[in-house]
Parts: structure tokens; sequence; C-alpha cells
């Protein structure tokens, strides 16, 4: 992830495929299924600690899923990165979409994607109602 301006941030989808493939549990998520009561305070302590991009990373991980579809990630990816605080998300993809998951997303989010060209979209976010 690169951020680009104060409030724009560059999202590599197929980074977070890759990554979605070889997720292993981490010490925290383990300790949360043993001990689940520790975990709410540590976990408070760290998401105070981490950027506005380490958070969207980390969400990013743990909401969106190879089990649901393209759009379906990316309706949540906007919505996280809206949540964030970021104005611009540039999504870099590995394949492009189709028109009707263009107009899924667009529709979902109330956000109009920019292709400049093939490889990704820009979309201005809106604040967090």
């Amino acid at each position: 992830m690169e951020e680009y301006g104060k409030n724009s941030i560059e999202f590599d989808y197929a980074h977070f495929l890759g990554a979605s493939c070889n997720k292993r549990w981490t010490f925290m998520e383990a300790l949360e299924t043993i001990a689940p009561v520790f975990t709410v305070i540590w976990k408070s302590n760290l998401v105070q600690l981490a950027t506005p991009e380490e958070r969207l990373w980390e969400n990013a991980l743990k909401t969106m899923s190879l089990q649901q579809s393209d759009e379906s990630n990316l309706v949540t990816l906007l919505q996280l990165a809206q949540t964030e605080g970021f104005d611009e998300l540039r999504v870099a993809m590995p394949y492009g979409l189709d028109p009707e998951q263009v107009e899924y997303i667009q529709s979902r989010c109330g956000v109009v994607l920019e292709w400049p060209n093939g490889d990704g979209f820009t979309v201005q976010l809106a604040s967090p109602s």
C-alpha cells in the first residue's frame, strides 16, 4: 500500500489475494480464541498505535474473503477506507472488472469508479455518515 496524499492511499488487490491464500493465525487471533477477555484491552491499545494504512490492511484481511465475490470485497474495501478517513482510494487490480461488477460497486457505495488505465481504478470517497 502506498500513500499518495494526505488522505489518499493505494490498495494492491493482487497482494491482498496472495496474502489471503497464505494467511496464518496470528498470536492475537490464537489468544482471542483461548482468552477473549485479555485481548479486548490489548487490541484497543494496538489499534491506537496503528496507522490508518495498517488498520485498513488488517481490517481488509479480517473482513474480506476469497469466498466472496470481487465486487463484494471491493464494496467492503471502499467502506473500510471511508471509515479510516481516506478521501481517495486507488485500487490496483490484477485484472479488469466486468461492467456489471463496476455498476454493482458504484450503486452499493454511491461512488464513481475512474479507470485511468487498465490496471486499476480510483474512487473519491465521501466522509462517513
